[in-house]
């Protein structure tokens, strides 16, 4: 983490002379917010958890997560800043129960979580122009529309390729700074610098930047990229010297091969674009503010093809009747790498806010799957895990479908009710990660669930 010192002392170097030039500050503003929900659900059929030792039912389970949070809003009177803390509690059963139990209740998964910790400074906001800079830890999502499928650029992996949704919450929490705003008023941007909290590459940092284009209001369209891992703070963990994921290729500038390894690092692009049909009718008013969206996502998650890895099998093939040597991990092909997306919101002319269905196509031949990285730290979609190394594994498309459908409705501003049915990248959840697998409960095309969730905020 020493290497991150630099990034820190720019941070203060910057802050400090305008926190100065305000003189003396007076007490802040002070807004509390908070909300409560309870969610209740049935996964119908999923795939089976793989928990060590145990047998576990993976079809008919109820599922229910509790929820509760609280935040608050500092506005300071003499620093264009404002200061957001919150904090979340969550209590929830989304495992399934072990027949071994005998009746007995599934343990409770009970885990408070920080949900936000950040300074927005408005840079500048005169006319069309506005410059904000956001720093510490935030929630951050780019595309409005989507309610649960998409967000690729910052919910997804890039060696190996995966991807997460969470219920109800179609964004992700970033640690680092943003710097955005609208240059025009059709134009906005932001670029971010943040670091790895979770999964893999621990504190690397990774650099986005993201555009938004709407030149009339019934038409947007948007750019974006991520480098992820442009800063390592540990090329070990980075790019790992492992087995599973070596390869050979040529050595640059000479006839002879070497060996290499796969790494985390790689770049993401990403591109959107939204129709708002309800626009065209400007004169009628019986439209919902959502209603008559149509929405598409796509993103090619790791730029760079990689040779087959030396890690694999010997199989028989009856054409050559020979056998025939078959690598456990394959990135040469880039449409095996690309997500794409469609939403539609349908018309429910203001009896409720929104009413979405999504479908996702992702032709990636692996499963989608994150043990490789939780168990083996390695770069590549097949882990020795539970003995996913297998040619079964090797080309599963059962998974390359998802659908969501996704409605919600508020009443006096202050109480919500949502639903949602889908076959999406939801996961078994339990505290003890290593006593479960991170492949999706939705790993088959017939695999769906159905939730309700209630609540209020204020």
């Amino acid at each position: 983490m020493r290497k991150l010192l630099w990034l820190k002392l720019a941070f203060f170097a910057m802050v400090i002379p305008c926190w100065e030039s305000y003189g003396d500050l007076e007490a802040p503003d002070l807004t509390w917010k908070g909300f409560a929900s309870l969610r209740l659900g049935q996964i119908v059929k999923g795939e089976p958890e793989t928990v060590i030792g145990k047998e576990v039912k993976s079809d008919m389970v109820w599922v229910q997560e509790m929820n509760a949070g609280i935040s608050l809003e500092s506005k300071f009177n003499n620093l264009p800043a404002v200061g957001n803390v919150g904090i979340e509690f969550a209590v929830n059963n989304d495992n399934s129960p072990y027949p071994q139990d005998f009746g007995k209740s599934r343990r409770l998964n009970f885990y408070p979580y920080l949900s936000r910790a950040d300074l927005l400074f408005n840079l500048r906001d005169e006319g069309n122009a506005k410059l904000e800079l956001d720093v510490g830890y935030f929630p951050y999502k780019y595309n409005s529309s989507v309610r649960n499928l998409g967000e690729y650029l910052f919910r997804s992996g890039t060696y190996p390729q995966w991807i997460v949704t969470e219920i109800d919450f179609p964004m992700a929490r970033l640690l680092g700074l943003r710097f955005g705003g609208k240059l025009w008023e059709q134009l906005d941007f932001d670029i971010l610098a943040t670091l790895n909290t979770e999964w893999t590459a621990i504190g690397d940092l990774n650099l986005s930047g993201l555009v938004a284009w709407e030149p009339h209001p019934f038409f947007e369209i948007g750019l974006g990229g991520s480098w992820c891992s442009i800063v390592s703070v540990d090329w070990d963990k980075t790019t790992p010297d492992a087995d599973g994921s070596r390869y050979l290729a040529p050595i640059p500038g000479k006839p002879d091969t070497a060996i290499y390894n796969y790494t985390f690092a790689g770049q993401k692009l990403m591109g959107r674009l939204e129709f708002d049909i309800k626009r065209l009718f400007s004169d009628v008013d019986i439209f919902g503010e959502e209603d008559l969206k149509v929405y598409c996502e796509a993103a090619i998650l790791g730029l760079i093809n990689y040779p087959a890895s030396m890690d694999g099998v010997k199989r028989f093939d009856p054409a050559i009747n020979d056998s025939v040597f078959v690598s456990y991990t394959r990135y040469d092909t880039l449409w095996q790498r690309i997500p794409v997306m469609v939403g539609l919101n349908i018309p429910f002319f203001k009896l409720l806010d929104v009413f979405s269905v999504e479908l996702e196509w992702f032709g990636n031949p692996y499963p989608n799957n994150l043990n490789p990285i939780k168990f083996d730290n390695q770069p590549v979609p097949l882990s020795s895990f539970a003995n996913e190394k297998t040619v079964q594994y090797m080309n599963i498309h059962s998974d390359d479908w998802k659908w969501s459908v996704y409605a919600r409705k508020t009443f006096k501003d202050n109480f919500f009710v949502m639903a949602q049915a889908a076959s999406d990248h939801f996961r078994w959840y339990r505290l003890d990660f290593t006593a479960v697998d991170g492949k999706e409960a939705s790993r088959q095309i017939d695999h769906w669930y159905y939730t309700l969730k209630f609540g209020y905020k204020f």
